[in-house]
């Protein structure tokens, strides 16, 4: 297998994995925008609290999003929760009370639900909840020693879940760390598998298709690592303001049956107003971290540009090229998404996100390189035409034969040729360079052939009367009137001054 067609199964792969991490880090950032809000620190406890019991392997869950009137946050192994951070333990309580003093969280049975609070102010919560139930507040409570029960100490304090709810912070770099590993590891699954299955349906060995997807899972799954952090970093920032007036009118436009149906292929069951905002959160988070996922990929070109290894042209080029195959990627896989929801959901959802970033992704990759190679004309094409006049000079000196030159050909195309070319390029002697990769691979060749043992002159001299005495015989067969023509006939003129 060619180092070129090892790397086209890594870029399937990509196409396929891509999206995927894109997609999961959107939906990642419209989950926690509302950690920059005024309440930012209460949503950032609940998703804190929430990640903890995941990491400790409960059955945990976010359900808050329904936004039911006095229904849970959080549903943990069955248990129902409510989560309140606020500025001491006495207010966490009060919020739980309402206008006719009575406490408002409970369950279908009547029984109050959990109340989650900040670690640090959870012995003053359980004193304010003591002091509710002796005043008969707490419906179908009378035992004080109950408040203990109900209230719950959360994994994390006050002041920490202040710290993840802004920007730049260690607490929300790591929080956001490490919500990223499971986006990572869905994007990385999706490219490896992908880039297997390519290898195998090319003839590959399982062996060697499993180290490709490998490989590909693991740069995939690091781009997309990085990129839904940078996304949720910057969706605490006023970023998040600025690009929100774009997508609501562009949500606007879609109308209603669109949204919903868009909404729906997200994993979200909402309609009206409510599938409008979480559509609009949708596309922000997909713009940011596609964005900062262009950026990741591209990280390695804006490198070589400062080591002279590619134009600046070409960095536009890749950037370009990137960004068309990042931003259809993610559309077609919104878009297919919701087409194979409304068909058949759940395996429909799958399959047609799946097939719409793939296909989105590599069609836009397409059309864009199409395009910009009318623009501008890659480093390595002219880096190729160098190599292929310096092969073709040392391939005549070698005096290589066919078979000879087609195996140094073959062996140059398992080199990985766009380091080379790269090295060529950031080269002063770029000949040089495109020499010091070919002979080598000559010299392969040439160590291939027998070895050739010089016959003695005799041996020269017998071959060379025989040629005489064959050419003489031909003369002689030829007489002038027989239809031949002596003076042209074939090996004697060699011989005739």
């Amino acid at each position: 297998m060619t180092h070129k067609q090892d790397q086209q199964d890594k870029d399937i792969g990509a196409q396929a994995g891509v999206p995927v991490g894109v997609g999961l880090g959107g939906r990642n950032y419209a989950e926690n925008v509302k950690n920059a809000g005024p309440r930012g620190h209460g949503f950032a406890a609940e998703q804190a609290n929430h990640l903890y019991d995941r990491v400790r392997l409960k059955d945990a869950k976010v359900v808050g999003g329904d936004n039911a009137k006095n229904g849970p946050d959080r549903a943990v192994n069955g248990t129902w929760i409510q989560s309140k951070y606020c500025g001491s333990g006495a207010k966490c309580i009060q919020e739980c009370f309402g206008d006719d003093g009575l406490f408002r969280y409970l369950k279908p049975d009547g029984t109050p639900m959990d109340v989650e609070v900040p670690r640090d102010m959870h012995e003053a919560a359980v004193q304010a909840m003591q002091e509710r139930i002796k005043n008969g507040k707490v419906p179908g409570v009378t035992d004080p020693a109950e408040a203990r029960r109900i209230v719950r100490k959360g994994h994390i304090t006050y002041a920490q879940a202040r710290r993840i709810a802004k920007a730049g912070s260690i607490e929300g770099l790591t929080f956001d760390a490490v919500r990223g590993v499971e986006i990572a590891g869905k994007a990385a699954g999706v490219s490896a598998i992908m880039t297997f299955a390519v290898g195998c349906w090319r003839g590959e060995s399982p062996e060697v298709a499993l180290k490709n997807g490998a490989l590909s899972g693991i740069q995939v799954g690091g781009i997309a690592w990085v990129s839904s952090i940078g996304a949720a970093q910057l969706g605490r920032t006023g970023l998040e303001r600025s690009l929100r007036p774009a997508t609501d009118a562009l949500v606007g436009k879609l109308g209603p049956k669109v949204t919903r149906m868009l909404v729906k292929g997200a994993g979200k069951n909402l309609s009206g107003a409510a599938a409008s905002s979480h559509l609009s959160k949708l596309m922000r988070g997909n713009a940011v971290t596609g964005a900062v996922t262009v950026v990741a990929m591209s990280a390695g070109d804006v490198v070589r540009l400062f080591q002279g290894q590619v134009s600046p042209a070409q960095l536009i080029k890749n950037v370009t090229v990137t960004t068309a195959s990042v931003a259809g990627g993610t559309g077609g896989m919104m878009a297919g998404a919701a087409i194979g929801t409304a068909i058949f959901p759940g395996v429909g959802t799958i399959v047609g996100g799946f097939l719409g970033g793939l296909l989105g992704g590599s069609g836009s990759q397409a059309v864009a390189k199409a395009a910009m190679d009318v623009v501008i004309e890659d480093d390595a094409k002219k880096m190729v035409a160098i190599l292929e006049q310096v092969l073709g000079e040392e391939v005549e000196t070698a005096l290589l034969s066919q078979k000879e030159c087609q195996q140094v050909i073959d062996a140059l195309q398992k080199q990985d040729l766009p380091k080379h070319l790269r090295a060529m390029y950031a080269a002063t002697n770029r000949e040089e360079v495109a020499r010091k990769l070919i002979t080598p691979l000559i010299d392969t060749q040439l160590a291939k052939r027998p070895k050739v043992k010089v016959p003695e002159d005799t041996a020269f001299f017998a071959a060379a009367a025989k040629l005489l005495e064959e050419a003489a015989a031909e003369e002689e067969g030829h007489l002038p009137g027989d239809g031949g023509n002596p003076t042209n006939s074939g090996p004697s003129g060699i011989f005739i001054v």
